[in-house]
């Protein structure tokens, strides 16, 4: 999936994909990431986060990254840590779950996961 650098427009579905944000900054900044970058292209988004220098090989940025289907309703459909090249994984987390039970998942497990 490639979105462009812009931000997600204020439509009615936004603040659903906005949300991921408002749930998992709290959670990763304190793990050193950035705070989340959004973006959607039709019924697809993308919620990235950058833990800049911290375990990269290449001095580059290491992402995690959220993807997101509106299939009708918004749900979490992938999540990717990556990190060394070894260590690149998709996390677990439950896909059947609706958003709001998804982020609260993802919420307590993601500290574990990445400390």
């Amino acid at each position: 999936m490639r979105f462009g650098p812009s931000p997600v427009s204020a439509d009615d579905r936004s603040s659903e994909i906005v949300e991921v944000a408002v749930v998992l900054d709290p959670v990763l900044v304190p793990l050193e990431f950035a705070p989340a970058q959004v973006s959607a292209s039709g019924t697809q988004a993308q919620v990235v986060y950058c833990r800049g220098l911290w375990d990269s090989t290449d001095g580059g940025c290491v992402d995690l990254v959220i993807d997101l289907v509106a299939d009708p309703d918004w749900r979490i459909v992938d999540v990717r840590y990556w990190g060394f090249t070894s260590d690149r994984w998709h996390l677990a987390f439950d896909r059947r779950a609706r958003l709001a039970g998804q982020l609260a998942d993802l919420a307590q497990g993601l500290p574990r996961q990445l400390s």
